[in-house]
């Protein structure tokens, strides 16, 4: 008989303005997943941006309450910092935004709203319809939908998706995957867009 072990491997919080190279700090943090203890981790603000390279030293788990200590490894500044930040928000930074975002055309979001549901051939496909965090709208705009008519952005609520929504990995980072139909009582917003003088999209 097995058991499933979800793993950190990075803290996010804002308890840490100033934090020293060799020092060590505790951590309280809510949920089950525990962080590794034989590999160094990331510490980031909530706003992703990275702080340092941390090893836990200790960490108990009870209650769905993680407590802790680490110690800072190594500090990140200046342009390695903003380097690694830039990572951190373009790989998990969709997963703290209230939403996700699609692209579409206006005639496949009218033909959605009179059925109340999206589908797209990507669910027989793929078992899903593709959707993306607002880091990667551009990329993907420019690579499919500069030959849409009437392309719009449907910013969609996450929490009113009826549909299980899955984070996978993709090109870029990782991607908000809709397993069904998407409810269109979830969108929120379509954002007409239009290419710049150069035939493209900076969205």
């Amino acid at each position: 008989m097995g058991f499933k072990v979800e793993i950190n491997s990075i803290l996010r919080s804002d308890d840490y303005p100033s934090i020293e190279r060799g020092k060590q700090y505790s951590f309280t943090k809510q949920g089950s997943r525990v962080f590794f203890d034989s590999i160094p981790v990331w510490l980031t603000k909530k706003d992703w941006t990275a702080q340092a390279e941390i090893s836990i030293i200790s960490q108990t788990l009870e209650n769905n309450t993680l407590k802790g200590v680490f110690r800072v490894d190594y500090i990140y500044e200046d342009a390695e910092q903003k380097a690694i930040t830039d990572i951190f928000v373009r790989m998990y930074g969709g997963l703290s935004d209230p939403f996700i975002y699609l692209l579409s055309s206006q005639k496949e979001y009218q033909q959605a709203l009179s059925t109340g549901s999206l589908i797209r051939d990507s669910i027989e496909e793929e078992g899903f319809i593709h959707a993306s965090p607002k880091s990667q709208l551009t990329r993907i705009a420019n690579k499919y939908y500069t030959a849409t008519e009437e392309p719009l952005i449907l910013v969609v609520d996450k929490s009113k998706v009826t549909s299980q929504i899955k984070w996978e990995p993709a090109t870029g980072g990782l991607y908000p995957h809709i397993y069904g139909p998407l409810n269109t009582d979830a969108i929120v917003e379509a954002q007409p867009i239009t290419l710049n003088d150069n035939g493209k999209y900076a969205l």
